[in-house]
């Protein structure tokens, strides 16, 4: 059963949560959840995890806040952490996935000003998502977000996905960029062929472009990798982060090249609450703790076990089951929604991104015994 948010946005889950441990949340009456989605994939170490939550408390006995215009420890420490796993020049941060996409957009048409004749188009992805701000909801490729935002933000262009032949098709002399997700998390878990990020590639150096990828969902540990780039030996002019790069606070970034650092002055982007020292507490913890071989082949097995489990339960009902790491989709034979609402009178937490589709993005601490009770529940519904 649901009802509706106090400022009457979006549907809600009568069930009250009251506190969690780990990959299991429980509600106000002690009832135990399996939590299969984490916060839409942002608590990636679970709940009430030790270490964040002494890194959180640590810098709050500090200070909380000041602004970009002091010098700020945590934000530095984060910086170097994220410069030395993604090997780009620098990283910019702010307060949510959307405004990284908003970052990187304008940054690519400064670059577009500054070094290709004032070009300004950035194609997108059918399908895509980046975010929920005008021009990051324009940039996604899905019509039924665009509904009410009329006049939309102009200079996106949409090119199929996995179709590369579709994205020359697209190109002109006005076109600065190619943003895309190498996993279209909310448009049904959609995974890029290598070849077609491999001709991508080769496009834009050839044609001057920018790469620009959106791993708001896919980087971080999530796909088995730091960043999901890694999979596809991709060395992008930009990368955005967000979700879980605070640890449940609000955080994201733009990591971007030497080729984009080179064109940035101050003040090309301000935010007031932007990297702010508890959440780049957080930020530094999560990602000390990702960026560890041996935790990362974790999250991969555990992915492959996840995957094997869904594959398994009545082929009938099951159409396809796809993804990287703990990003996975499941297509079923029925309705998602329908499944997701009874799962959790069953104690399992899921999401329906598509009408068939349902999600599962996990905290990647979540144990093979979770994912047996998880995929129990699940095949009992199906």
């Amino acid at each position: 059963m649901k009802i509706k948010s106090s400022d009457n946005t979006v549907d809600v889950f009568q069930m009250i949560p009251e506190k969690g441990k780990g990959a299991i949340l429980y509600d106000i009456h002690n009832k135990k959840y399996i939590d299969m989605f984490a916060g839409i994939a942002v608590n990636l170490f679970g709940y009430n995890d030790k270490k964040i939550n002494t890194a959180i408390i640590n810098q709050v006995k500090k200070y909380i806040h000041l602004s970009r215009l002091f010098y700020n420890k945590k934000q530095e420490e984060l910086t170097e952490l994220l410069k030395k796993n993604s090997l780009l020049k620098n990283a910019y941060f702010v307060n949510s996935g959307a405004e990284a996409n908003e970052v990187a957009i304008k940054f690519a048409r400064k670059w577009g000003i500054l070094k290709k004749n004032g070009a300004f188009k950035i194609i997108t992805m059918f399908n895509s998502f980046h975010g929920r701000t005008i021009a990051t909801l324009t940039a996604t490729g899905q019509e039924k977000f665009h509904k009410y935002l009329n006049p939309l933000s102009p200079g996106f262009v949409y090119a199929k996905f996995n179709d590369i032949n579709d994205v020359k098709n697209k190109i002109d002399n006005k076109t600065v960029a190619i943003m895309l997700e190498l996993i279209q998390a909310e448009g049904g878990v959609n995974v890029a062929t290598k070849e077609f990020i491999q001709e991508l590639s080769k496009i834009c150096e050839k044609e001057n472009l920018l790469l620009i990828v959106d791993e708001v969902q896919t980087g971080l540990g999530r796909t088995g990798k730091v960043f999901c780039c890694e999979n596809y030996n991709l060395k992008p002019d930009m990368i955005t982060l967000g979700k879980g790069l605070g640890g449940g606070l609000p955080l994201s970034a733009v990591l971007v090249s030497e080729k984009i650092y080179n064109i940035l002055e101050n003040n090309d982007h301000g935010t007031t609450m932007g990297g702010n020292p508890v959440a780049c507490a957080a930020g530094c913890e999560i990602i000390k703790r990702i960026a560890n071989k041996k935790f990362l082949e974790n999250v991969k097995n555990k992915g492959d076990y996840l995957m094997y489990q869904l594959k398994n339960i009545k082929p009938n009902k099951i159409k396809e089951v796809r993804g990287m790491g703990l990003l996975i989709g499941c297509q079923i034979d029925g309705d998602a929604k329908k499944i997701v609402s009874k799962a959790l009178e069953y104690g399992l937490i899921l999401n329906a991104c598509k009408p068939d589709v349902i999600r599962f993005v996990p905290p990647l601490i979540i144990t093979e015994k979770q994912i047996d009770s998880a995929t129990k529940i699940l095949r009992r519904l199906l």
